[in-house]
């Protein structure tokens, strides 16, 4: 009686427990919707595509990327097994890229136990400290942005003094030109009527205009010295003062001419000379000036932009510093666990990928067979999928199999394949891998495709070339994650989200996916274990 009591009771356990797993993977019906817990487990990608049993012929051997080869385990005629070691390639960096990934690893690891285990009153009082030297360093960029203002209206009220100083002595140079020079040069060579002597006349008058209207606005400038007034007269006193030099060079000419050249002399040929290299180098020291206040401005307005944005950082890292110091106060929040955990994760994925990098510094044989011909040797550089190593298997048939250009990418040597044949139906599965991937395109009625050659891991008598071989290529797995099916997820405008019932309340979250099952999908971000979504109809 005991034992078939016992025996009902088994029976009602694995009932209910193949209820709540139907439940947990299928979902709950609703009437008008489904309702799907969140749960871990695996997802896999596979790429499922339809091929052709070939005989066996000799299989090429490459590296997915090129590399310096650090050992070779085997020669011509050896006789090798799967998974034999044949060549290795330095993986010297890889290595010190997966110490580095792992000490990442290790310091992801220790963040998300701190989380979890609470902020301690020694962390709150670095964080405290923390904000209070940004808070010291925000007064302080205060205190330099004032201080380069004030730097500003110095080194700019300097130059423009400079200017003023400058213009002065400019009109002091120009009218002794035309007065002492200039009128003295005409009144003693040129005071007859002629033509010579008239257009002397009439580049002197225009030359004292022109240095008459820039006195007017240096009487300006000095009585009220303003950046602008400054600005103001610069141009005009340069143009008199250009004036003035080809007047002088009018009149120097002039002395040459035969009408009173005999009765020039050295002297004041000299002066007219000196006169206009004075001119030139009133000139020189008003463009000077000129570029002095425009560089003065624009590393004025430099100086006060590094000021800003040095206050605008220390503003921004006091603002940082008092959030991580709320945060830490108030203790670990989920999100702040779900990052933590997201970012050992990563970390984990980092090391696996280099991990798997170095893998692929070693060529393994997928078969095993007679080794025909070998490349390189030691200390030559192996280049990605050039062929480096060929052989002989000792299977009868390989699997050769065209993938799109869109799946051709997610395929790698030594990839796991699962094969069915039509002639021996859905229930005789076989395994096996890629040994194979042709580089060049193979066009199939205008779509471009890829070979790729697999064999199997043991082989069937039945097998014959020619049969039709259904492949399931594993192209990447992950364990122990979060995944909902395709159809709960709703996706617009590239926006992923589901609908989730929370206290009773439909939410729509924005979720994050990752690896792309044949069925399912996995959740990388947005949703927690447990969590309940609803599909409606």
């Amino acid at each position: 009686m005991k034992k078939k009591l016992i025996i009902i009771v088994s029976i009602i356990i694995i009932i209910l427990g193949g209820y709540l797993i139907y439940r947990a993977v299928s979902g709950e019906d609703q009437g008008d919707a489904t309702i799907l817990e969140v749960i871990r487990g695996e997802v896999i990608e596979n790429v499922s595509v339809t091929g052709t049993v070939i005989p066996a012929k000799q299989i090429d051997l490459q590296f997915e990327s090129s590399g310096k080869i650090n050992s070779i385990s085997i020669k011509v005629g050896d006789q090798v097994t799967v998974g034999q070691i044949l060549i290795k390639l330095n993986a010297g960096e890889l290595s010190a890229q997966l110490q580095s990934a792992q000490a990442a690893l290790d310091i992801a690891q220790a963040k998300l136990n701190q989380t979890l285990s609470g902020s301690r009153l020694e962390d709150i009082q670095v964080y405290q400290s923390a904000v209070d030297k940004a808070k010291i360093d925000v007064i302080n960029k205060e205190q330099a942005l004032i201080d380069a203002q004030s730097n500003v209206d110095n080194d700019l009220n300097e130059a423009y003094e400079d200017a003023l100083d400058v213009l002065k002595t400019s009109y002091t140079k120009a009218d002794q030109a035309l007065l002492i020079v200039f009128a003295g040069m005409r009144e003693t060579y040129f005071n007859g009527s002629g033509s010579l002597a008239t257009n002397v006349k009439d580049k002197e008058n225009r030359d004292k205009e022109d240095l008459s209207l820039a006195k007017t606005y240096l009487d300006i400038a000095e009585a009220n010295s303003s950046y602008d007034n400054v600005d103001l007269t610069l141009p005009k006193m340069g143009s008199a003062l250009r004036s003035i030099r080809d007047g002088l060079a009018y009149l120097r000419a002039a002395m040459d001419d035969p009408s009173v050249d005999s009765f020039v002399t050295i002297a004041h040929e000299t002066s007219v000379e000196t006169e206009r290299t004075s001119i030139d180098t009133q000139l020189t020291n008003l463009t000077t000036a000129e570029q002095d206040i425009s560089s003065t401005k624009v590393t004025n307005q430099i100086n006060i932009n590094n000021a800003q944005a040095d206050l605008d950082d220390s503003e921004a890292a006091l603002q940082k510093a008092q959030d991580e110091l709320a945060l830490k106060k108030a203790g670990p929040r989920q999100g702040d666990i779900d990052l933590a955990e997201a970012t050992v994760k990563q970390a984990q994925a980092d090391v696996l990928q280099i991990q798997e990098k170095i893998n692929k510094t070693i060529l393994r044989s997928p078969v095993g067979g007679t080794i025909t011909n070998i490349d390189k040797e030691v200390g030559e550089v192996a280049e990605a999928n050039k062929v480096i190593v060929s052989m002989i298997s000792t299977g009868n048939f390989q699997i050769e199999a065209n993938i799109s250009e869109t799946e051709i990418a997610k395929i790698n040597l030594a990839d796991q394949v699962k094969m069915t044949l039509d002639a021996l139906g859905p229930d005789e599965e076989f395994t096996g891998q890629v040994i194979k991937i042709n580089p060049a395109e193979t066009v199939v009625s205008g779509v471009i495709y890829y070979k790729i050659n697999s064999i199997f891991d043991l082989e069937d008598e039945r097998i014959k070339s020619g049969m039709t071989v259904n492949l399931d290529i594993e192209t990447d797995r992950q364990e122990n994650v979060l995944y909902l099916p395709y159809y709960a997820i709703k996706e617009v405008d590239s926006h992923k989200y589901v609908m989730v019932i929370k206290d009773g309340n439909l939410e729509e979250r924005t979720i994050k996916t990752g690896l792309e099952g044949e069925n399912m999908i996995e959740i990388i971000e947005g949703l927690s274990e447990g969590e309940r979504v609803i599909i409606k109809r």
